[in-house]
């Protein structure tokens, strides 16, 4: 009896706390790749920010020699925290170039650096066959430089309205370097450690492996790689609490059960069977179902004051742990979500939250047979402001005119949004034609009203924007990106037509 009880505990109790800890253990470990990917997303962003500017595009043809001492300073790579950047121009030449130096605190300039960057980027290139001049360009992953993992991203230039045609490509760079991992270690609260991969000759897999350190160390690690190359192994370590705690209830539950093996020559079968098969078995269930479908808000029921008890309340404190984890992991990607979909300098959506919406707005005003409107919003003479008042001056009417924007609408379905650089856009569900050029109008005096000096305005001695609207119904025969694409028309006809004005299509 004692060795079938034995058996018993270690060879089907025992195990579900191994499977809970592995579990735990590899959730947690996905947390850390998937900052690794958040931070590839807020790079490659960024990039893409910093492409499809007209700023960039006219400097990249040498129109705007202000450019480097206004976006290309030290402030610019702490702020935005990442260690190059290169730009290339339409013949592939290198234009500029800066390598932040964390140690001076300032750029350094090295065409040998640039060289190793683009020698070691140049076969995954040619293996791609990547366009770098198409509009649809979107390159990033990981590569090593000299043992030294780089997270990278390639954009083209274009203009502020992502339309060619490309006069270059941005490459913008980070290295995975101590302080970053310190930082992501203390967002995800997981102790890890990245490997370069030196020996190309080895076969590698990206498959999660985990490991026994021993009794008091689980290792869980796996091979990152970019376009099929293997660049780093990331190895993460977590304390063996649970197996800790299921050895301790497993022998306990074990102690128990040989005492009632003994109490058994004078109970009867069926007291032992309410007192220790019933409880057990629950107990196994709940793990095991808890086990399968990953749901830890269940909870083990075994309201005894025994070992078994015990044992059933540490689960279920266990339990409680891995629900809050998740909870907090939840929190936070829900929180890393909204970020990415808010402009950083307005705080309103940002045009991945607009072209998020404004397609499922789409499919829903074409289940119900209703118009959607769309107004696109571009300040009058930005530019000449930007030059006459500065770029922190520019910055500030930007934001005035987002909360302008953001108060005029009234509906929740309604939706603000950041375009691009000066240019903002206005989605309206269940809106016609009329509807929008009366709301068009209360922005244009909403703006009006709020006076703020423009001395370089052709138009009037104050800020002034633009309009241009589109509506339709939606239906086969038509599509979203028509519609935006004649908002836009729209706009440049009330730009021809003097400014400061609205235009319908």
């Amino acid at each position: 009896m004692v060795a079938v009880s034995y058996f018993a505990h270690w060879q089907y109790v025992f195990p579900v706390f191994k499977q809970l800890e592995r579990e735990d253990a590899i959730t947690n470990f996905e947390r850390v790749a998937a900052r690794f990917d958040e931070d590839i997303v807020d790079l490659d962003l960024q990039n893409k920010d910093w492409g499809a500017w007209d700023d960039t595009y006219e400097f990249i043809q040498g129109e705007n020699p202000d450019y480097i001492d206004a976006n290309l300073g030290v402030e610019s790579f702490r702020n935005g925290q990442f260690d190059f950047l290169f730009f290339f121009d339409i013949s592939q030449h290198l234009y500029w170039h800066g390598i932040y130096d964390s140690k001076t605190n300032a750029l350094v300039y090295d065409g040998s650096f640039v060289q190793r960057v683009v020698d070691r980027l140049e076969d995954k290139l040619a293996q791609t066959e990547l366009d770098l001049f198409s509009p649809d360009t979107h390159y990033t992953g990981f590569v090593l430089l000299e043992n030294k993992p780089i997270v990278y991203s390639i954009r083209p230039i274009l203009t502020s309205q992502e339309t060619g045609p490309s006069m270059g490509f941005v490459l913008r760079g980070r290295y995975i370097d101590p302080s970053l991992i310190s930082n992501f270690i203390k967002q995800t609260h997981v102790r890890f450690k990245i490997t370069p991969v030196v020996d190309k000759a080895k076969t590698y897999n990206d498959e999660i492996v985990v490991t026994e350190l021993d009794d008091e160390t689980l290792e869980v690690s796996r091979y990152v790689f970019s376009y099929g190359v293997p660049v780093m192994l990331v190895e993460s370590f977590f304390p063996r609490d649970i197996s800790g705690q299921g050895r301790v209830a497993v022998q306990s539950a074990l102690f128990t059960s040989i005492l009632l093996g003994f109490l058994l020559l004078l109970a009867l079968w069926v007291t032992l069977r309410k007192v220790v098969l019933e409880p057990v078995t629950h107990l196994t269930q709940k793990a095991t179902a808890i086990t399968e479908t990953q749901d830890y808000k269940k909870r083990a029921q075994v309201e005894t004051s025994d070992e078994i008890g015990e044992l059933s309340r540490q689960l279920n404190k266990m339990l409680d742990v891995i629900e809050s984890r998740e909870a907090s992991l939840e929190d936070v990607l829900a929180q890393l979500k909204e970020q990415s979909m808010t402009d950083a300098l307005t705080q309103i959506s940002n045009r991945l939250r607009f072209d998020s919406v404004s397609e499922m707005e789409w499919r829903r005003m074409q289940r119900e047979k209703l118009p959607i409107s769309i107004i696109m919003c571009d300040a009058d003479y930005f530019k000449q402001y930007n030059d006459h008042y500065g770029h922190v001056e520019g910055d500030r009417c930007l934001i005035n005119i987002a909360q302008v924007l953001n108060e005029s609408v009234a509906r929740p379905a309604d939706l603000v949004a950041r375009y691009g650089g000066e240019e903002f856009v206005i989605l309206l569900p269940s809106t016609d034609l009329s509807g929008a050029a009366h709301l068009a109008q209360t922005v244009l005096d909403n703006i009006s009203a709020l006076q703020l000096p423009h001395a370089k305005s052709q138009v009037a001695p104050y800020v002034t924007v633009s309009l241009g609207i589109a509506s339709v119904v939606p239906s086969e025969d038509n599509s979203l990106l028509q519609l935006i694409t004649d908002a836009d028309n729209a706009l440049y006809q009330a730009k021809q037509n003097g400014r400061n004005t609205l235009a319908t299509n």
